[in-house]
């Protein structure tokens, strides 16, 4: 796990796993945006956590996991996959279960989110102000 200095410019992480690396993940993320208080943390922790598990069970290879700060006041986390055509789809609230309710999630704890399909992949977003 490679942890850059934060800058203007967004900092990678590879995901290579076959399953989502969600503690390495975190302390990655962790690691890259100590800025945030515990609580927006705590957010951007369980939007990535959502994002990750979602790339992981309904797209493919590769993946990407990206940080980047926006506008002088939002830090984005951003979820790439290789599954342009797979758009994320809002869940039902008040399902049963725990499962289709990662984007319930992050549409409550992101001060906004969103997808950008491009040709060859698509990024899903969260952003939480910082």
């Amino acid at each position: 796990m490679d942890v850059v200095e934060r800058s203007a410019d967004p900092v990678d992480f590879d995901l290579e796993d076959s399953v989502p690396p969600v503690r390495r993940a975190r302390r990655w993320i962790i690691a890259n945006v100590p800025e945030l208080d515990q609580y927006k943390l705590l957010d951007l922790l369980l939007i990535a956590d959502a994002l990750l598990t979602n790339a992981f069970e309904h797209a493919a290879a590769p993946r990407r996991l990206r940080l980047s700060h926006r506008d002088g006041h939002l830090v984005r986390v951003e979820v790439h996959d290789a599954s342009p055509e797979l758009l994320p789809v809002l869940g039902k609230p008040g399902g049963r279960g725990p499962r289709n309710r990662g984007l319930l999630l992050v549409n409550r704890l992101a001060f906004r989110w969103g997808v950008d399909p491009e040709y060859t992949y698509k990024a899903v977003w969260g952003e939480v102000v910082a």
